[in-house]
Order: C-alpha cells, then structure tokens, then sequence
C-alpha cells in the first residue's frame, strides 16, 4: 500500500468560503462528500484531514488551518507524521491564468505569484503536483489581484463548478491511479469543454 494526498488551499473561516481564493477547500470537500466521509481537525497538525483508502492506495485529504499565506507551515510534520513523500502530494489551488474552471496539472514549477503555494515549496520543495484550478482574470485592470482572488463567486460560476465537479475528482483519482504522465497526455490530448463541461 502506497501512501498518497491531496492538498486543498484556502482561507480557514467562513467568510471565506464562497471566494475564489478556496476552490481547493472547495474541491476536497467535493471528494469527502463524494465518498461520505467526515475531516477531523487537529490541533497539533493545524489542519483538518480524513484517511479514506482506494484501490491498494491510501490517501490523506488535508486543508490546512492556517491561512493561506502559510500553508505550508504545517505539512512537513503532517507527511512525516502519515509517510507521505512529497512527489505522491497533490496541491489544488486556485489560478487566475486559466479561464474559469479550467485545470492544468504541473510539477517542479515556481510559485507564479500564488502565495499559498510559495509556502508550501518553502516548507517540503517544489516536487509535488500542482492541480490548478482556472477562476479566471480580473475583470478590469485597475481591480487588485488580492481583491480579485477574495472575491466570491458569481452564482454562475459556481453553477459552472458543480456541472464540472465530477469530472474534477475524476482527474484527481486519474492522478493517484495512473500518474501524472499519463493524465497530463489524457488532458492534453482533450478539448477543455470535454473535460470540463
């Protein structure tokens, strides 16, 4: 059995919640509603996790308590804790240069400006699997990305995610199952709207 996880990004609180910046707390909690499964918090590890085993794997789900500034704070005590390396993690998080509810899997690349994933490279490297999760771009120029970001979304938008979300988790478990090689190609090799819609 090999020990693998997934990684939401977000802001902890519920004012949070419905903004653009949390579509990775937004997409973990899809696959423990998918799987009728609870998060537990821990204090000691400031994160709420669950274990949930699939196929001969086993997979912490994980959103850090911290906010997103630090979210990495945390994780090298969690994967030390749970055996976990770092090339079996994957990070959701939010990225404003993707169109909206498109995704782009990556691995070995810098932050890009997302504070939250600057984080978690400063505390266990860069050599987990970003899942990127497209919100779009600002609306005007003159808007500030940290406002943009904190934004919530449009309830079109989040009519968008949940006609995408199953597909979405689908491409997670691709992840866990076949490798990122092979779902990157899958991606690659299929239309956006085929994916996604």
């Amino acid at each position: 059995m090999e020990n693998f996880a997934i990684i939401g990004l977000g802001n902890p609180g519920q004012v949070y919640n419905k903004t653009r910046h949390n579509l990775g707390f937004w997409l973990v909690d899809a696959i423990a509603e998918r799987e009728n499964l609870s998060f537990q918090t821990s204090k000691s590890m400031c994160a709420e996790l669950l274990i949930m085993k699939r196929e001969d794997n086993r997979i912490l789900l994980l959103k850090p308590k911290t906010f997103m500034n630090e979210s990495g704070k945390y994780l090298s005590k969690i994967f030390s804790y749970f055996r976990c390396i770092p090339d079996n993690i994957v990070v959701i998080h939010d990225e404003f240069t993707l169109p909206f509810g498109e995704i782009k899997i990556s691995k070995r690349k810098s932050a890009g400006g997302h504070n939250g994933v600057a984080s978690v490279i400063n505390f266990i490297g860069n050599s987990f699997i970003r899942f990127r999760l497209g919100i779009g771009n600002k609306p005007h120029p003159q808007m500030k990305l940290s406002d943009f970001v904190l934004s919530n979304l449009t309830l079109e938008e989040n009519k968008i995610l949940e006609n995408r979300k199953e597909k979405l988790i689908d491409t997670l478990y691709g992840l866990i199952d076949n490798g990122i090689d092979v779902t990157m190609n899958l991606i690659n090799q299929t239309k956006p709207s085929q994916i996604s819609s």
